[in-house]
């Protein structure tokens, strides 16, 4: 057993020193609590993780699929690409532009990096495609995305057609809103062999509107093998998404990915007129996360529980699946620390959440555990900045059950002026009486994939 440490159960910490040291992760919780209301959007005053543990035993036991520690779960079969976000192995996401003819007020790209330079300009994606094959990258899967693509349609045509020609097991998608699609775009699509296509459809359009992309879906699927639609769930919105599936059902396409709703760090005001607040906790673990900086709107998670359990009452065929703001952390925690040969022995690769992992043990119990790390001859660094000495996780149960108070460490690799540094990014509390290799290791994930 695990104990995350907050600033509310702080004070059950009895090791002085630990204590002194898991405060620095206390505080950097609360500074991040002070930086986030900033933004003028409140959190919400109770935690629903002390909920979503109930619901996700009642998915399971309804024949939920829960992937990924619990952060992505299906009612079935998902998208071979969706299996290949988690780590993003094999996986590469190109835009043309990231000019877009829709104004959706929840937009991430704003936050991305030379966004303003590349809503006027676009990137020569062939040629990124073909330098990416040239220097020997192998590209299970290759995706498109915007902005809106179709608004540069011969240039995503000849890309995909491109990859055919080169690549041609790579399995591609493509994003968009739909409106540009016609019969001829859907041909040379085909043609190209274009694996998946994914829609969004925009809650705050009109139904009618919404019946003109339905019709484009429905299309799709004479030319495209994998159809999905895939956009976020927006609280306030919960009759009129059972709705939706149910039309997809009815229109017989793969799936939808239902993604968390996010508050993307800007525009905050059209979330307040909205009356948003803000998911409690913010993160699992206080970190500079690349997924462009947003923020998980309370309430969405719930909805997309809700409507994962309606869909397995219903026993429909389409598949649904939540992708929550979680999930799409853990591939760049990955892509982060999953070459970690450099490291020192003791860090430990998580199969759970994929942070490296090593236990320490501070003051006065350090005295009880470094003759047993000597004697059987076990890695350990000390530390007296801290007071504490850190050794390998597997090494837990060879310490024997003294009475200890032990800091599970998570860590990232960040590099710096070309050099690659350890950053600790979290702290969590257990014993060795309490303490089991799984929690760190996991099972081993059974893919779901298509292809």
């Amino acid at each position: 057993m695990l104990r995350k440490i907050t600033k509310d159960n702080l004070g059950t910490v009895k090791n002085k020193s630990f204590l002194k040291y898991a405060q620095i992760y206390t505080n950097i919780e609360t500074e991040t609590i002070k930086a986030i209301e900033s933004f003028g959007l409140p959190l919400q005053q109770r935690e629903f993780n002390k909920d979503r543990g109930k619901k996700l035993t009642q998915l399971r036991a309804a024949g939920a699929i829960l992937r990924n520690n619990d952060k992505s779960i299906a009612t079935g079969r998902i998208s071979s690409a969706c299996e290949a976000c988690q780590t993003g192995e094999g996986s590469y996401t190109s835009f043309i532009s990231l000019k877009c003819h829709r104004n959706c007020y929840f937009c991430f790209n704003p936050n991305q990096e030379d966004y303003t330079f590349y809503t006027d300009r676009q990137k020569d994606i062939n040629k990124e495609l073909l330098e990416l094959l040239e220097n020997g990258v192998e590209l299970k899967h290759l995706a498109l995305t915007g902005g809106e693509p179709l608004l540069f349609k011969e240039e995503a045509i000849a890309f995909f057609e491109l990859a055919n020609e080169k690549t041609p097991q790579t399995y591609t998608r493509l994003y968009t809103a739909g409106d540009l699609l016609d019969v001829g775009t859907f041909e040379r699509l085909k043609q190209a062999n274009l694996s998946e296509i994914r829609f969004s459809i925009k809650m705050e359009d009109s139904v009618q509107k919404r019946k003109h992309i339905l019709g484009k879906i429905a299309m799709a699927k004479e030319y495209i093998p994998y159809v999905l639609v895939e956009m976020p769930v927006i609280p306030g919105t919960l009759e009129e998404m059972k709705t939706l599936i149910l039309q997809l059902e009815e229109i017989g396409i793969y799936g939808i990915n239902l993604l968390e709703f996010c508050f993307p760090l800007g525009n905050a005001q059209a979330f307040k007129d909205r009356g948003f607040i803000l998911k409690n906790p913010p993160y699992e673990v206080y970190y500079n996360y690349w997924y462009a900086g947003g923020l998980a709107v309370a309430e969405s998670e719930e909805m997309c529980l809700e409507l994962l359990e309606f869909s397995l009452k219903e026993k429909l065929n389409l598949s649904v699946h939540y992708c929550s703001l979680e999930n799409k952390h853990t591939g760049q925690i990955y892509q982060q620390n999953s070459d970690h040969k450099p490291l020192d022995e003791s860090y430990l690769f998580s199969n759970q959440d994929y942070f490296l992992k090593t236990a320490k043990v501070f003051g006065k119990d350090k005295r009880k555990v470094l003759p047993a790390l000597a004697q059987r001859k076990i890695f350990h660094i000390e530390n007296s900045e801290h007071d504490f000495v850190q050794f390998p996780i597997e090494a837990i149960e060879r310490v024997g059950k003294i009475n200890i108070e032990i800091a599970i460490s998570s860590n990232v690799v960040e590099h710096v002026d070309g050099e690659s540094v350890i950053r600790e990014v979290s702290v969590e509390w257990t014993t060795p009486g309490l303490f089991q290799l799984d929690d760190i290791v996991g099972p081993v994930e059974q893919g779901g994939e298509i292809r």
